[in-house]
């Protein structure tokens, strides 16, 4: 990629990145009166469009760096993950948080008094897959980059 195409490859793919989950946000009033299976089709999309513009748009900014910028971005990769997570947790057991969840959860869904206890433990069980689902992800590749390292040697 030459360095005249990479500013408009990067704000193509940052594009798609924000209109995936902003049409899919939109649709939500049309999504209401479809089958499930288009509301999962159309949901999943969006989200494997946005997944692979982040990895896209990481790829771009790794060509620009240098090791001391790499260094820096992996460490905050690694601890950023962390961080934000555990502070999601944490929030997830302050009831001023429950009560923005219920809220904001009955406002997309138009439903004026959601179950609280549902709402708050479909979050939280969501929120559970993706740590569960992130520390798959990393023991597996770290698995899969220990043993392709030790076989280069």
């Amino acid at each position: 990629m030459t360095t005249t195409t990479a500013p408009v490859a990067k704000k193509s793919v940052l594009a798609a990145a924000i209109i995936a989950p902003a049409s899919f946000l939109a649709a939500i009033p049309w999504l209401k009166e479809q089958p499930d299976g288009i509301v999962y089709l159309f949901a999943g999309i969006a989200a494997t469009i946005t997944v692979l513009c982040s990895f896209a748009l990481a790829v771009i900014e790794d060509r620009k760096m240098d090791e001391w910028h790499r260094t820096a971005s992996r460490f905050a990769s690694q601890w950023g993950w962390l961080a934000g997570g555990g502070i999601v947790a944490l929030l997830l057991a302050l009831p001023p948080v429950h009560q923005l969840i219920v809220a904001a959860a009955g406002a997309l869904a138009r439903v004026a008094d959601p179950d609280p206890t549902l709402v708050i433990m479909a979050f939280t069980l969501g929120f559970m897959a993706v740590v569960f689902t992130q520390m798959l992800c990393t023991m597996g590749l770290s698995i899969l980059w220990r043993s392709r390292k030790s076989r280069a040697g």
